[in-house]
Formats: C-alpha cells, structure tokens, sequence
C-alpha cells in the first residue's frame, strides 16, 4: 500500500463498526490482516474510498463518507459480493486504508458525478436498481442428484452438498432435516440458499402428510441424507430449480468428472404415426425437445404420479454404462402431465401396430381423443391427420307411425370425409373428437325463446 494519507488518519473505525456490525467488522480486520485487501483508491472529491477483496470471488467494494467538521465520517458502503451493502468486504477496506491508505487520481470518470453530486431523479433511480439484496453468509450450498433404486424402480435422490476443504463438494453433516439445526444456522451459508432448500424440503415434506406416512428409501429418517425429488408431483419444484439457478446453488452430479448438470429444459411427449412395412402402421411415443426430437436423449424416471417432467440421460455419454451413476442426467419439464399408459410407453420403447385396413378408422375414431394426451404427429409423413370442423347445432326429426314426430338435438362433425352426430350432453363415453368449449359456445348464444323449440 502507498502511504497513509491525512484524511484516512481521521476516519473514525468505531463509525464503520456500529453501521457493519461487530461481527462483519471483526471479519473485515481479519481480511485486512491476511493482505486480503489487494488495493484501496481514496477519492476525496466524493469522498469515496474503493477497494479490491479476495473473498470467496474478487470483490469491488466502495465506502461512501460526508464531511462533518472538517474530517471524513462513515456514511454507507457498497459491494458486489451477495450481501451487497455494509458487509465485511467494505469494513476490510477501510481498516486497510487507516493503516495504510493510499492516495490515487480517481478513477471515476468524468461524467459520472460523486454520489453526494448526483441530481435528486438519478439518486431516486439508483436507490431502486442498486437497491441491495437482503442475503447474508458466504458458504454456498449445492444440491447433488443421482438416480438409484427405489422398491421396484428408480428414484432422483438428492442431496445437500458444500465446498470441501480441498476443493469439490463434500456433504460432511448436512441433512434436509437437520436445515435449523445451528451449526447450519451459524454455519456462515448463504442464506438464500438455505431459503431455497428449505422450501424443496418442504414440498418434499408436503407430499409425504397427503399421503399420510412416511418412507426413508433405506437412507435413515433421522438423519433424512437424500430425499427422493420424484415423488414430488407439485410443479413448482420447476420454480425452485429455475430460482436455484439464478440465485447460484448448483445442480451437480455423483461422479466430479459430469460436472453440474444444465438448466432444466422443457419439452412435450409426442406421438408419431408412421409407416409399419407396406400396409400396416405403428404408433409410437417419443420425447421432444423444443419441437425437435431428441434421438440421442433416453427418458429414464418421470417426475410425479401425474409425470410433469422426466429425467433423462445423455445417450452418448456412458450409454453401454449399467452404472446409472456415470450418466450424464438432463432435466425436462413437460408442456402436459404424461398420464401413466404414456409414461410406461415411453420408458419402454413400446410400438402399438395398427393393422392394413384400419388406419381410416384410427383417424376418425382414436385419433382426435388421443390428441388430448399427446401431440400427434407423422415424422414419415404417412399420415395425414383429418381435419375436423367446428360443431353445429342440428335438430333432428323421427317421423313415426299415426303421424307422430319426434324431435331432439345434435352435434354434427365433419370428421375429414365422414359427418358424425354426437348427442347433446357429455358423457364420459363422448367421441374424441367433441369440442366441449365450443359446443358451450353455441349454446350460450342459441336464441329459442317463443319458437316452441325452447
């Protein structure tokens, strides 16, 4: 450090302590002792004092000082470090500068006025964009996923994970119960993070009261190590994840070499009908990946009874591997809930032969429900899916014997070439192809009042 300056001689510590706090102070001195501080730049017109500040990442702290009689006070301080505001990084810079200060040009450039000079709209402004994050600690927390066995099939265990020592990750004594316990709570762990498990755990948690018991997966209820995220049936586990990701708690796998997993993607199950040898046709069920299929992406695992997403693996990476462990795992949320026929026609590769002859009869009578379920499409192109047309209101007359007339009312459809008449209410054996929206449309706006219809 170049040479103490006199205005840092007048800097009162005691100012800096009662607005950082004692303990964020005593971790700043810390800091300035061990040559953490790499520069500090005083500059008088403002007057501000920045600095360097190895922490965790390299830091740029500011500490923002009025005059009061002659001499520099403490105001406030800024960081780019997560707690954001009067933290320990800005204390640090201070005590390096008091003993021993330095005295350089500025470094703000010309059209950026001194904060005490800035006009009272631009102050307003910045006070609401640079307004700090409310998150203490520095510790960060990760989350590793793995699938494993689980009764009959697999389940996406997770675990909770923080830096090692020596580098990598290491789970030492976390559990998802043991969240409130205070070696976590003084563990000096970012408090966003510890937020953010806490409500994974909790959605986790939740499903297990509505089912009314609880199951360990083998893996001790005491101390709760890994949870299984696959039960989880709630999509606002894809919430979570999304804010995970933006907040920084990483997604990582068993094996280091994997690295972290990427950002969920999203994408739909699609069901392809396509040519089966000269006559005959198949149905078969693939995921899809944003409207491109993914023949190098295999479905292992979906998420929920009610499949809102599916863990996949890379199919290139370790595919002839039997170890589960050394895939590489890709998250997918899907646009629908898979109902489990699909799941299981998925994860199996099953194929449904529809025989010569009655691909006429599929595209009339199945295909317009199963498009409830599933985009449908034809990667062949040896499909051509008929069009079907809106719904009319048709009143229908049965002439009987001794002139009597029977009327009642119907849907008609154009179903590609064939016209279907549907009855008027919904039952649970309707014809796929209805159009509950619609045919309450045209109800609503039927006007049969005095016509004898009513």
């Amino acid at each position: 450090m170049p040479e103490t300056v006199d205005e840092m001689s007048e800097i009162d510590l005691s100012e800096v302590r009662g607005a950082v706090g004692a303990r964020s102070f005593g971790r700043g001195k810390g800091y300035a002792r061990g040559g953490r501080v790499l520069s500090v730049d005083w500059d008088p017109s403002g007057p501000t004092l920045t600095g360097k500040v190895v922490g965790t990442a390299l830091y740029a702290a500011a500490a923002y000082f009025v005059d009061a009689d002659g001499r520099p006070a403490f105001e406030a301080g800024e960081c780019t470090c997560p707690v954001g505001y009067n933290c320990k990084h800005v204390a640090a810079i201070v005590i390096a500068a008091v003993g021993e200060g330095t005295h350089r040009a500025p470094r703000r450039p010309p059209s950026s006025p001194a904060k005490a000079d800035r006009p009272a709209w631009e102050r307003s402004l910045r006070a609401l964009i640079d307004a700090p994050v409310a998150v203490t600690g520095e510790q960060l927390l990760a989350i590793e996923l793995s699938l494993q066995p689980v009764g009959r099939g697999l389940g996406l265990m997770a675990r909770l994970m923080r830096p090692g020592a020596r580098g990598g990750w290491v789970n030492g004594s976390l559990s998802w119960a043991g969240l409130d316990s205070w070696h976590v709570r003084d563990g000096d762990y970012r408090s966003d993070h510890l937020a953010l498990v806490g409500e994974l755990y909790a959605l986790h948690r939740a499903r297990e009261q509505r089912a009314g018991y609880y199951h360990g997966h083998g893996y001790g209820a005491a101390g709760e190590r890994m949870i299984d995220l696959s039960e989880c049936g709630s999509q606002r586990l894809w919430d979570l994840l999304d804010e995970a990701a933006r907040i920084g708690l990483r997604l990582i796998h068993v094996q280091p070499e994997l690295g972290e997993l990427a950002p969920f993607e999203r994408g739909e199950l699609v069901v392809d009908v396509g040519r089966d040898g000269k006559r005959s046709s198949s149905v078969t069920a693939a995921l899809r990946l944003d409207h491109e299929a993914q023949a190098g992406l295999e479905p292992l695992l979906f998420l929920g009874a009610n499949g809102h997403g599916v863990v996949c693996a890379d199919g290139g990476d370790g595919a002839d591997r039997p170890d589960l462990e050394q895939r590489r795992l890709r998250l997918v949320r899907l646009a629908r809930p898979a109902p489990p026929q699909l799941q299981e026609m998925v994860l199996d590769g099953g194929r449904v032969e529809i025989p010569a002859g009655e691909l006429d009869r599929f595209a009339v009578e199945i295909f317009p429900a199963l498009c409830r379920v599933a985009t449908v499409c034809s990667a062949d192109g040896s499909f051509t899916p008929p069009e079907i047309s809106e719904p009319s209101l048709v009143l229908r007359a049965s002439y009987g014997a001794g002139h009597s007339l029977e009327l009642d009312w119907a849907w008609n459809y154009e179903v590609g070439s064939h016209s279907r008449r549907e009855p008027l209410g919904l039952g649970a054996d309707a014809a796929g192809f209805r159009d509950p929206g619609a045919e309450r449309a045209i109800l609503a706006a039927t006007e049969l009042v005095e016509t004898g219809l009513e």
